[in-house]
């Protein structure tokens, strides 16, 4: 399981294997690992800013056969689309031969992970209880989400940030 220093080792070490330029965003528990809330990740998560994102899951799995790799499209995290300017927010933690390395910014991260909100999800969200609730709510607005993971997210927000039905109301 790599912590931040493995995460960025192994960025810099795919980063000189290959050929082209990559940005790469971490999400999930790779992003908890970077921004310093967790101390490592049971897998890596990243969202490739490139419409060949094999060519850095090859990369990756060639050097890193024995770890789990979850890969999003550009614009995407998984289940849901991202606002247009989640760029805009996130942090670059360096560049590493041909990977751009950034970190999903702490909101962003939040309301990916409340989209889905399962076991691991709750714990990992519990991490992030400090943050500004308005600025939260406001960046979930920013979001088109469908019904179900709509309700995900009310969900988190209640159960995890002590929200209420009032609070979330205008979502």
């Amino acid at each position: 399981m790599p912590g931040k220093n493995e995460i960025i080792e192994r960025m810099r070490t795919v980063g000189n294997t290959l050929g082209e330029h990559h940005d790469v965003v971490a999400v999930g528990g790779t992003a908890l690992t970077l921004h310093g809330l967790k101390d490592q990740t049971r897998d890596v998560d990243f969202i490739i800013e490139r419409d060949d994102l094999l060519k850095f899951a090859d990369a990756y799995k060639s050097l890193y056969a024995d770890q789990t790799i979850h890969l999003a499209e550009r614009g995407t995290c998984f289940a849901i689309y991202m606002p247009n300017d989640y760029m805009a927010y996130a942090y670059n933690v360096g560049t590493f031969g041909n990977v751009a390395l950034f970190v999903l910014d702490i909101l962003d991260n939040i309301i990916t992970k409340a989209s889905r909100y399962n076991q691991r999800d709750q714990i990992d969200l519990e991490k992030y209880k400090h943050v500004d609730q308005t600025a939260l709510l406001k960046r979930v607005s920013d979001y088109s989400l469908d019904i179900d993971i709509l309700n995900n997210v009310k969900t988190a927000l209640i159960d995890t940030f002590g929200m209420s039905l009032e609070d979330i109301h205008d979502l």
